[in-house]
């Protein structure tokens, strides 16, 4: 299975938080798996940790290390992903433009998403797993 992680996933697993779901923490773990991260999330985490919005115990960029370490592959930003970002319905609800790319970038590489956010299913063609 090849699996993407939400922001808050990547950073429950690396706690190792007990809010990770055991179905997500396994999907992770497992050696047949295939684990990404996208670096939007990476972003959205450096972005978060300087306004106060976000306290890691570590830096990012030891997370980052962490994270490489737990076999979980950054995906870069790409020109399809942004197509597919822009064929995405605008819910009102959802506006979050990080989860809005990592959601789009699951549908066009065809991965799971590994999320507890609520509203990741609005969009029926991704696959959230939790």
């Amino acid at each position: 299975m090849r699996v993407l992680l939400d922001t808050h996933t990547l950073i429950w697993f690396l706690e190792n938080n007990p809010k990770l779901s055991p179905k997500a923490k396994s999907l992770i773990e497992n050696l047949a798996n295939d684990v990404f991260v996208h670096a939007v999330s990476w972003f959205e985490m450096a972005i978060k940790i300087k306004i106060g919005k976000l306290v890691l115990p570590d830096p990012v960029e030891v997370v980052f290390a962490k994270a490489a370490a737990n076999r979980i592959d950054t995906i870069r930003i790409t020109a399809a992903q942004l197509t597919a970002y822009n064929a995405l319905p605008l819910f009102e609800e959802h506006r979050d433009p990080f989860d809005r790319l990592i959601i789009a970038t699951a549908i066009q590489q065809e991965l799971s998403i590994l999320s507890d956010d609520p509203k990741f299913p609005l969009y029926t063609e991704a696959q959230v797993v939790w």
